[in-house]
């Protein structure tokens, strides 16, 4: 055998073996990329469909606890009790009596105010006037603020009260006691809404 005999060997099975490299390349290699990346995806939904039935199988207990909690919070301990604007008022009026009582304060004047209808609402307004110590007075609006119904401050205004006078020395002594007049705003919920 010659050296261009074994030549021409490597050549007809580099021949041969071309066109299966080239449909392996162009065909074979593409399918079987598709195939793996077909598995990926299989994979990936199988696990998304367990994903979703375990959270489809929620459903009932998710709907029982929806229940539960639009029972427990029907949105009107949000609201003014009372028939009546007037009645309200005088809800809100006691209301505040307490709050500002309990946290020490000593109550001057309270005067309701007139109701205005704000949409399916009406507006309760009451204006009061008290002192308290600058603690007390945080403890009321914070109380006030916090609790339902909601109520919200408006017009809020506070002075010092002046200090007395100390016999012995003729200063002032100045004395933790705040005059506060504040506006005190709840909403009633009109019959029809």
């Amino acid at each position: 055998m010659t050296l261009n005999d074994t030549w021409q060997r490597i050549l007809a099975v580099a021949l041969l073996l071309l066109p299966l490299a080239l449909v392996h390349l162009t065909v074979v290699a593409p399918y079987l990329h598709h195939l793996a990346e077909n598995r990926e995806r299989i994979e990936d939904l199988k696990f998304q469909l367990q994903r979703l039935q375990r959270a489809a199988a929620k459903v009932p207990l998710w709907r029982q606890r929806l229940k539960a909690l639009e029972a427990g919070h029907s949105g009107e301990r949000h609201f003014l009790k009372g028939t009546t604007p007037t009645l309200a008022a005088a809800e809100l009026q006691n209301r505040l009596g307490e709050i500002v009582r309990s946290a020490g304060g000593e109550i001057t004047s309270t005067q309701t105010l007139a109701g205005k209808p704000e949409g399916p609402f009406t507006r309760v307004a009451v204006r009061i006037r008290f002192t308290a110590s600058t603690p007390a007075l945080r403890r009321i609006l914070h109380t006030v603020e916090a609790e339902k119904p909601l109520l919200i401050v408006e017009n809020l205004r506070i002075r010092p009260t002046r200090g007395r006078r100390d016999p012995k020395t003729r200063k002032t002594v100045p004395v933790d006691r705040l005059n506060v007049d504040m506006r005190v705003v709840g909403y009633l919920r009109t019959p029809a809404s």
